[in-house]
């Protein structure tokens, strides 16, 4: 099923920034926040941050390199 909305350019290239579609980095981010709501990490430790910060970077690097 699809929906027609209207969205924010910055949330769309947000969205994008996760995946080349909307609808697959809204996807992305989701499982992201569940898998940190399932760890119950909190938004404050260091390693929990690190972690974050070391798979963003790795993303970006993955997308550029893919993207060509």
């Amino acid at each position: 099923m699809s929906r027609v909305v209207r969205i924010a350019d910055d949330a769309y290239e947000i969205a994008t920034g996760y995946a080349p579609t909307l609808s697959e980095g809204i996807r992305v981010m989701d499982a992201l926040i569940r898998e940190l709501r399932g760890k119950g990490s909190s938004s404050n430790d260091p390693k929990e941050i690190e972690r974050m910060i070391r798979n963003a970077v790795r993303d970006e690097i993955e997308s550029v390199v893919y993207r060509g």
